[in-house]
């Protein structure tokens, strides 16, 4: 069987099967479908260590996050692929972990939020990245949410998430008044626009506002998700607390996002520890 047919099969199986949503259907085709290109009319039986190796170095000036992402989709797949006779030995044995940089967590202050929402041009524009830099939210679970989902009485928000998890997000005052007014006398989509076109017109609003450096700075859709969990342990101190805020299986994962202390404030309180065991 040609490598493209059965990643078709592949995500269609699964997605038969309930084990993925059919946006997660699509981007793991999107995905596997890069390598596919990469070895027009390869069968999936040719499928080796080499050609995957082969691949990565093609894709290898990208993200570390991108290429992890990549990895996986192509790990789930060959093992479906084992599964189902087609090949014989897993091509992603051995292959090295993408591992990511130690670079600072991407969270904006509060004098770039303010300039940020200064240059927001209208108030469906505010609504979304208050959605993002309050609530935590993912561009993806921006584009999903339905006027429906939206209950006033307790101010909470219905947000499905990574897998179709569900979870109820707590909106703020300022935040609900936005959503009584978007959500009066409407149905179906909150926004009515994708993902991608979020991430893009976010990323469009940030370069307008001067706080963009360039490509790949790290200011982006995500960095207003990485805001809200670094301000929200600011506020409680708790960890376990913004991991159930962003909604992540992983602790790791949650730490990753939240905010380094400066120079100054270790310096503190390394002297506030000297003075206890003093």
């Amino acid at each position: 069987m040609l490598l493209a047919n059965a990643i078709a099969a592949y995500v269609t199986d699964r997605q038969a099967r309930g084990e993925i949503t059919a946006a997660t259907a699509t981007q793991f085709a999107w995905r596997l479908n890069l390598l596919a290109r990469a070895h027009p009319g390869l069968e999936v039986a040719e499928l080796t260590r080499d050609r995957v190796l082969e691949w990565q170095r093609t894709i290898g000036d990208q993200r570390p996050a991108t290429r992890r992402g990549y990895l996986s989709a192509l790990k789930t797949f060959s093992a479906w692929a084992i599964d189902n006779g087609l090949l014989v030995a897993d091509p992603t044995l051995r292959l090295a972990k993408v591992r990511d940089s130690r670079s600072v967590p991407r969270t904006l202050s509060a004098g770039r939020m303010a300039r940020l929402l200064m240059a927001l041009p209208d108030e469906r524009a505010r609504l979304i990245v208050l959605l993002m830099c309050q609530c935590g939210l993912r561009c993806i679970e921006v584009a999903r949410l339905q006027v429906s989902d939206w209950d006033s009485s307790v101010a909470e928000l219905r947000v499905i998430g990574k897998g179709g998890h569900v979870r109820e997000a707590q909106v703020l005052d300022d935040l609900a008044v936005l959503l009584e007014r978007r959500c009066a006398g409407r149905t179906g989509p909150l926004v009515g626009i994708s993902a991608e076109r979020i991430s893009y017109l976010v990323s469009t609003w940030m370069d307008q506002a001067g706080i963009k450096t360039g490509p790949y700075d790290g200011i982006s859709a995500h960095a207003l998700r990485h805001t809200a969990a670094s301000n929200l342990l600011d506020g409680c101190g708790n960890v376990r607390l913004v991991q159930e805020f962003l909604d992540h299986i992983s602790l790791a994962t949650t730490e990753r996002y939240l905010r380094r202390h400066s120079k100054h404030e270790i310096r503190a309180a390394m002297l506030k520890s000297a003075r206890l065991t003093g």
